[in-house]
């Protein structure tokens, strides 16, 4: 976690570089931002990390967000971070999904600016209070 003088650091595990590129852009310098490509070793990621919030694709290579999600709620280390699933995946079963998993929100592709960071906004804020 962030201490008072850092911003709160958002890990975002997305496989669309130009997306993630976009999300960069919109979340400086209010938050600092570390992308990764795909969920390999991610617990070790979020270990040396400490982010403050995980913005998650559902679909990419590798382990899917779900399963990421649920081996990261099955760390106690980790059980407290938010969770965001930002997803181009737009059928209530996956809806369903994110919450058997774990998920703290779930927002839809294309997504803009002022939403996605009051979702980012208030996800942090309920930590930190």
């Amino acid at each position: 976690m962030s201490s008072l003088n850092e911003p709160p650091l958002v890990l975002m595990v997305d496989d669309d570089a130009d997306f993630q590129g976009i999300v960069r852009g919109w979340l400086l310098p209010e938050f600092e931002h570390v992308g990764l490509g795909n969920g390999e070793d991610l617990l070790d990621e979020i270990e040396a990390l400490d982010p403050d919030l995980i913005i998650m694709d559902v679909r990419m290579p590798g382990p899917d967000g779900f399963k990421l999600c649920g081996q990261i709620r099955a760390d106690r280390r980790f059980d407290a971070v938010p969770i965001l699933f930002l997803t181009g995946c737009k059928e209530d079963a996956d809806f369903i999904k994110n919450l058997d998993a774990g998920g703290s929100a779930y927002m839809t592709k294309p997504v803009d600016r002022k939403r996605l960071l009051s979702v980012v906004r208030e996800l942090i804020g309920a930590v930190s209070a």
